[in-house]
């Protein structure tokens, strides 16, 4: 039986590419004086800035990269944020159930939780762990361990959803359920060559109303989660 939940926030509950696109191609197009190819970076998805970009352009250009891609975000992030549909709705309900919440990232903290408030739904989870929390980020397990932590959940009770691989991977080493949501930008084909989910949702509000595991509800009502 389900008893918490935890979810990462780019992709899953925010839809953050057209602030991710719109800082690749500004600060890539200033270093580089081109804009990059999306592809390479799609695929690091789910993994800390920092280590994307240094992976794609070597230490050097990517440290650069970085730097002004963080600057722009800062300026233009609050405008460019979107939520996915019925995420909102759907936290609301499973927080009348108590089901307890927290948010993985592999944002720091302070801007997951800026992306959060805009999209008013900060006031939902129990705590936020930004990669700038934890020595080792996803696809590690020690974040989804410290949110367990501050749950104070067990991983075999709790379900973790996420829009990346090493969202999965993460999840699966601390012991918890896993779900992908079906509107990740990874190639599924990609996806499913390096992390394999229990089960895949449309949207949020699919976690309310399908059968995969069920959802201890603390106000007494059944509910499932997918």
């Amino acid at each position: 039986m389900i008893r918490s939940i935890i979810f990462d926030f780019d992709g899953t509950l925010a839809n953050t590419l057209p602030v991710i696109f719109a800082c690749y191609d500004y600060s890539t197009e200033k270093i580089l004086g081109k804009k990059a190819n999306r592809a390479p970076f799609i695929e690091t998805f789910g993994q800390p800035l920092r280590v994307c970009l240094t992976k794609i352009f070597g230490e050097e250009k990517g440290e650069l990269i970085c730097n002004e891609y963080r600057a722009y975000q800062d300026l233009h992030h609050d405008e460019l944020i979107r939520p996915f549909p019925k995420v909102k709705e759907t936290l609301e309900q499973l927080h009348r159930m108590q089901i307890p919440m927290a948010i993985v990232t592999s944002k720091t903290t302070a801007t997951c939780l800026r992306g959060a408030r805009c999209l008013d739904i900060a006031q939902y989870f129990m705590a936020v762990i930004g990669a700038d929390a934890v020595k080792h980020p996803k696809p590690d397990p020690e974040p989804t361990l410290l949110a367990l932590e501050k749950l104070g959940a067990r991983p075999e009770e709790t379900l973790c959803v996420g829009d990346a691989p090493y969202d999965i991977l993460s999840a699966q080493a601390a012991g918890c359920h896993t779900a992908a949501v079906s509107y990740t930008q990874i190639e599924k084909a990609k996806f499913l060559s390096i992390a394999e989910p229990e089960c895949w949702i449309d949207e949020l509000a699919d976690l309310l109303n399908s059968k995969h595991f069920k959802i201890r509800d603390y106000t007494g009502k059944s509910g499932w989660l997918a």
